[in-house]
């Protein structure tokens, strides 16, 4: 499954008329069912396709920016050393050293 299979949802919507139909239940209680209405746009399905595919595009940014993390963890450990390396390198020169 592509993760890059971009779902568009849409939401289901229905026009309602505001009647009812009226049953009398045996106990002369009364169930009111509403009328059925006119599908105005069929919604996106709740699918497990739809899902996996959503999940599995989550799943692939959040391992391309722990690689990225990562990568900018090691970048700033590389030049604090070099600048630390660099500041001794002065520090000789200029006849300091620190302690």
């Amino acid at each position: 499954m592509s993760y890059n299979q971009r779902v568009i949802w849409k939401d289901h919507v229905v026009e309602r008329p505001r009647t009812y139909t009226e049953t009398v239940n045996g106990d002369n209680s009364k169930t009111f069912t509403p009328a059925p209405g006119e599908v105005l746009q069929q919604g996106t399905p709740q699918s497990a396709t739809n899902f996996n595919t959503m999940d599995e595009a989550i799943q692939h940014i959040a391992v391309a920016f722990d690689e990225l993390q990562m990568t900018m963890q090691a970048e700033l450990r590389a030049a604090q050393d070099e600048i630390a390396t660099l500041k001794a390198q002065v520090a000789v020169l200029a006849g300091y050293h620190e302690e």
